[in-house]
């Protein structure tokens, strides 16, 4: 599939893209031995109201003072360092070939249209790495967060409002609750809400149990330059000897969501971590100022042992639904295919929002991926961990983007893994079968590229919502990550994968222009991360905005970008199935859904109900096969979409008849299908 992401504000170039693919694992199960405590109906009270009227903009941050952001806690030096050993020997026997470079020419037609120009060069932030991440109104306005700035832009991009973490948390109109003196500030994360037209801001401050709290701030109108209601969460809430770090954030209709890492005072990553917890969080009670409700999901454990930073999971299109995600995995060993699934089961006011684990298992290896190259390769750019970074969630299905290791090149790649037959947004289950008593089947995926290193994935999904849960689901996603190379400066890109699961070409959005090279950081441990940003404009289908990280001047700059998506596939509706073109003149498509791996039989029959022959078999797929009467389909989960060769039929109305011999529709029905077609 071609390149189908249309940039708004340059000419776009593109870098070919292969892939690693893996067949379905259908035997998932829950296992036992998950455990989790719950305290209920926390009660916060408003600490104070932040007007960014009252504070001065802050047009220009420092550069030449040491400001590096702690980093994620549980990343694994000495592994770090025997992974990246490994490449450079490889390196010494396999150089890189000057294959896959950018080409300033634009792509083919078709493919990419040209908008106006909308990207917009944002200043570095106080801290190091940026930490960037974004959120966009339905009237256009956008939030941009990087360490250590929160930003307000108008329509066009342009900025209208900046101020630092400190004074958000530091200007006291009304004051309930004091936050201490802010001495660290770090890890911000935005989110919008489409149903209460609001901002919600989260972030992180402080790095020791003295001074650890969690900072969110809600917007009281849509105007992210108006006051903001701002609550404080502790970030020592189980034991006074640890503080909190990493916040990862999602929503619900009702609720917002963010995980955090719990870890000792001073301690190495082998005895410093001490759990990952979730807090949930009535988004109704910020909006209002009220006295803040929250629910807190710690000693989350499988087998006796604290799981690994975990991942919330956004559902999507919309963020809607009653229950919520999330995901976590091995992220510091060197090959591990373990998949631990989280889910809150309902919001905080139902009063039964309960936790559930779900221990999968990947069908493709995951592992710690290697430092990224720069065109000076004694720069290194960190890449962290095979940590799982983001993930949808879209109807029944949940996908999710972590750092991974490209085991034959050495390089850091991005891991797409897949989660099908899970339950519905609203809890219930379609299929009769839970996701985690044996009902959900996963794939993966890694997107690789043959001179860049990845880093760092945000996802948004990108299909239309669904008229109801019985309708068909369109799993198309917008894809984000910052790519560095031998070849290549540190910039960042975009890909995008259609419904069908087909991957495009990586676009480049934006081009680095240097290395990055902080003088305080040694050499081959540079940092570009941690996470960058992605969100689709809700009420404008096809627009997304994205944040990512770019080098100039031997530092990390961001770059905030308006991109539309030209899909020929995506411009037309998704249904549960269907068949088209009728009348048709050659080839008759049919388009299905299945939400596990299935066989599917075929016959062609006449209007006498006479089985008539087929000239050729179906679309190149090497799960199909035919015979001049009958057709069969062994197809993995997802939208699928086939040919049938009509141009051996005679012309008149005949019918297709579709039964499903193993697996489920997309649809509560396992019927037999028929549909009427005409061949002209």
């Amino acid at each position: 599939m071609k390149s189908i992401i249309s940039l708004v504000f340059s000419f776009l170039f593109c870098v070919t893209a292969s892939a690693q693919q893996s067949k379905p694992e259908p035997q998932n199960s829950f296992k036992k031995g998950g455990t989790c405590d719950v305290i209920r109906d926390i009660k916060t009270p408003l600490s104070h109201v932040f007007d960014p009227a009252t504070t001065p903009s802050i047009w220009m941050m420092p550069t030449d003072g040491e400001a590096e952001m702690p980093l994620p806690g549980g990343i694994n030096e000495d592994l770090r360092r025997e992974i990246d050993a490994a490449r450079s020997a490889r390196r010494h026997t396999n150089p890189v070939q000057n294959r896959g470079i950018i080409h300033d020419k634009s792509t083919p037609p078709n493919s990419i249209i040209t908008q106006p120009q909308r990207g917009v060069e944002v200043p570095f932030g106080g801290g190091t790495p940026n930490d960037n991440h974004i959120a966009v109104g339905n009237d256009g306005k956008i939030v941009s967060v990087m360490n250590t700035v929160i930003r307000v832009h108008n329509d066009t991009g342009k900025i209208i409002k900046a101020f630092t973490l400190d004074y958000f948390a530091n200007n006291p109109n009304i004051k309930k609750d004091p936050i201490p003196t802010m001495n660290r500030t770090y890890d911000p994360r935005v989110m919008y809400d489409p149903y209460k037209d609001r901002y919600i801001v989260v972030f992180m401050h402080g790095t020791t149990n003295k001074n650890s709290f969690i900072i969110v701030g809600f917007s009281t109108t849509n105007d992210p330059a108006k006051p903001w209601n701002v609550y404080k969460v502790p970030g020592t809430p189980i034991q006074d000897t640890v503080w909190s770090d990493y916040p990862i954030v999602s929503q619900t209709k009702e609720d917002m969501f963010f995980t955090v890492n719990l870890l000792h005072n001073g301690s190495s990553w082998e005895e410093g971590f001490v759990e990952a917890v979730i807090w949930q969080l009535n988004k109704e009670d910020g909006f209002k100022g009220d006295t803040m409700h929250k629910n807190f999901f710690h000693n989350i454990k499988y087998n006796g042992v604290a799981i690994w930073s975990i991942c919330a999971i956004q559902n999507g299109p919309m963020p809607d639904g009653v229950d919520n995600y999330f995901m976590s995995v091995r992220p510091y060993t060197k090959q591990n295919d373990t998949l631990f699934v989280h889910r809150i089961t309902n919001t905080l006011r139902s009063g039964q929002a309960n936790y559930e684990l779900g221990v999968l298992k990947s069908p493709l290896k995951y592992g710690f991926p290697s430092s990224a190259l720069q065109p000076d390769t004694a720069f290194r750019l960190r890449t962290n961990d095979a940590r799982v970074l983001s993930g949808v969630r879209i109807g029944t299905q949940l996908h999710y983007f972590q750092n991974c290791l490209n085991f034959k090149t050495m390089q850091a790649h991005i891991m797409h893994g897949s989660i099908y037959n899970i339950t519905s947004p609203s809890g219930a289950t379609l299929h009769h079968t839970y996701w985690n008593e044996g009902g959900a089947v996963t794939k993966a995926h890694l997107f690789t590229n043959d001179s860049l290193d990845f880093g760092y994935p945000a996802v948004a999904a990108a299909g239309d919502a669904p008229a109801s849960e019985l309708s068909a689901q369109d799993p198309s996603m917008i894809v984000t990550s910052v790519y560095s190379g031998a070849k290549h400066f540190p910039g960042t890109g975009a890909f995008f994968i259609n419904r069908y699961g087909e991957y495009s070409d990586y676009q480049i959005l934006k081009k680095g222009q240097s290395i990055i090279n902080y003088t305080f950081i040694k050499p081959k441990e540079q940092r570009w991360g941690d996470y960058e940003g992605i969100q689709a404009k809700f009420n404008e289908k096809g627009i997304y905005y994205l944040v990512g990280s770019w080098g100039k001047g031997n530092s990390m700059s961001a770059y905030v970008a308006r991109v539309k998506i030209k899909d020929t596939v995506a411009d037309n509706p998704i249904s549960t199935m269907r068949v088209f073109p009728v009348p048709t003149t050659e080839n008759l498509n049919i388009e299905f859904q299945v939400n596990t791996e299935a066989t599917i039989k075929g016959q062609v029959f006449n209007l006498n109900g006479q089985s008539v022959g087929i000239e050729s078999g179906l679309s190149e797929n090497s799960g199909a096969t035919a015979d001049r009467s009958r057709f069969t389909l062994t197809v993995e989960p997802g939208t699928h979409r086939y040919a049938l060769h009509t141009h051996g039929l005679a012309k008149g109305v005949y019918i297709v008849r579709l039964e499903l011999v193993k697996g489920s529709w997309g649809f509560t029905s396992s019927d037999p299908q028929s549909f009427k077609f005409i061949v002209q």
